[in-house]
């Protein structure tokens, strides 16, 4: 595997991710740090529906994609997740997940009282 020596695959590939959100970042006309702006956007929002429709034409119902089946029972916030940024603003149905609160949270480590990902109130 190539890169620095003692790297793992994971942490390529978070590097990897990284440099294409940040690059991609810029093409859409954001600094580094505004992803939370794209996620604001009329486009994220609108492919944000479209992949919880999805998920809905495939499954019958919208779901954490994560939890065991057991667990995807109730009324919980869902998350459109990022799987790579690759093609950020020119997502694939296949780039993305669809995880609840809680496993958004535990992907990355994120505090949820301090950090609103811009949901508006019809996106569930």
């Amino acid at each position: 595997m190539s890169g620095e020596p003692g790297q793992t695959k994971g942490a390529l590939k978070s590097w990897r991710e990284q440099k294409w959100r940040r690059a991609r970042l810029y093409r859409l006309g954001f600094e580094r740090f505004e992803y939370d702006k794209y996620l604001e956007t009329p486009h994220w929002q609108a492919f944000r529906k479209h992949a919880l429709e999805t998920q809905k034409q495939r499954l019958g119902r919208n779901c954490c994609e994560r939890c065991p089946e057991e667990k995807r029972q109730g009324d919980v916030e869902l998350h459109v997740h990022h799987l790579t940024y690759e093609r950020l603003g020119e997502e694939l149905i296949e780039d993305v997940e669809i995880i609840c609160r809680a496993c958004h949270e535990k992907e990355h480590g994120h505090d949820t009282d301090k950090r609103a990902r811009h949901y508006g109130p019809d996106y569930r």
